[in-house]
C-alpha cells in the first residue's frame, strides 16, 4: 500500500521517525499539552501531522487528499487495520462530523473525520488523559 512507509506505531520513539524523515515543525491550532511538539510530513496522498510528547509519538493524523472514492475507502480501511494492534475497534460513535472508535484495550482512539475533507487520526489515551487534566483541572 502507498502509505506503508508512513505507518508509525503510537508510543514509538519519535527520534526514530526524525532520523528517517524530513519533518516540518508545525504550530497546532489546539495544543493543550504545551510540552508536546507537532510536525508535518508529505505523503503521496496528502499530509501527515505527528504529535511528539516526552520523546514518543502520541498522535498521527493522515489528511487524505485524493478524489477517487474507492481508493480513499481502501486507504481508510488499511489505516484502521494497520493501527489495530492486538485489540478490536469498539464504541463507534458518529456525531455527523466524524466517527470515533475506541480500542478494546483502552490504548488509543481512532477517528475518521469526514465533514471537511478526509482525515484519519490515531491518538494515545495517555495524551488524551493528560489533555483532559489540562482542559478540566477540577475533574
Amino acid at each position: 500500500m502507498i502509505l506503508e512507509p508512513f505507518i508509525f506505531e503510537i508510543g514509538s520513539n519519535f527520534s526514530d521517525i526524525q532520523t528517517k524523515f524530513s519533518l516540518e515543525a508545525k504550530t497546532s491550532g489546539v495544543n493543550f499539552i504545551k510540552e508536546s511538539n507537532w510536525y508535518r510530513l508529505k505523503t503521496p496522498v496528502g499530509f501527515i501531522s505527528l504529535q511528539e510528547w516526552k520523546g514518543k509519538l502520541h498522535s498521527i493524523a493522515y489528511e487524505i487528499d485524493i478524489d477517487d472514492v474507492e481508493t480513499k475507502k481502501k486507504l481508510i480501511n488499511y489505516l484502521f487495520e494497520k493501527y489495530k494492534n492486538n485489540f478490536e475497534w469498539v464504541e463507534r460513535v458518529d456525531n455527523g462530523f466524524y466517527i470515533s472508535y475506541e480500542s478494546s484495550n483502552d490504548s488509543i482512539q481512532g477517528i475518521h473525520a469526514y465533514s471537511l475533507g478526509t482525515t484519519i487520526s490515531f491518538t494515545s489515551n495517555e495524551i488524551r488523559k493528560a489533555e483532559t487534566k489540562v482542559r478540566f483541572p477540577n475533574l
